[in-house]
């Protein structure tokens, strides 16, 4: 045997060490709220079910954010939405049931899904101001800016003489 700092040295220390990396690096994946670890002031995300992150665009318009984001055969009543100075979270859920009878037997089916989306802004917003529309499957949402900044303007115009 290897003496190796006070103590006998073990062939498993170096898988433990490999280990203990491994679990770092997801520990500090799955930290982010991206992958559903944020637990809001007394509301949860579920981690049941299939879950998919939906396609969003974002357009800066100076004074505001828009956000569209594509929510394919959900119903306006199913998402839930919350706004932060700093992040938009998105969550909407499809429930379908499926009732079959055949030669006396009956079956249910069930099917769960939905979408999830953690949207980092890029400069606070005013949250209580912030409006959402839901039309043929798209969510708009306007987030006001907290301190908009005005767009400098290129150059100064000269007039020819």
């Amino acid at each position: 045997m290897v003496w190796r700092r006070d103590r006998y040295w073990d062939p498993f220390d170096l898988m433990r060490e490999i280990q203990d990396e491994i679990d770092a690096i997801f520990r500090d994946v799955m930290r982010g709220p991206r992958l559903w670890s944020w637990h809001g002031p007394g509301e949860r995300f579920e981690t049941a079910g299939n879950w998919r992150e939906p396609f969003a665009d974002i357009f800066d318009r100076g004074d505001r954010f828009v956000i569209t984001v594509e929510l394919p055969g959900v119903r306006k009543e199913d998402i839930k939405l919350r706004v932060t100075e700093d992040t938009v979270y998105i969550e909407a859920q499809i429930r379908r049931e499926k009732e079959l009878e055949e030669e006396g037997a009956l079956r249910i089916e069930r099917y769960y899904s939905g979408y999830r989306r953690v949207i980092q802004l890029p400069e606070a917003v005013v949250p209580e101001k912030a409006k959402a529309r839901y039309n043929n499957g798209v969510l708009e949402i306007e987030l006001p800016k907290k301190n908009p900044s005005k767009p400098e303007k290129e150059g100064f115009e000269v007039k020819i003489e």
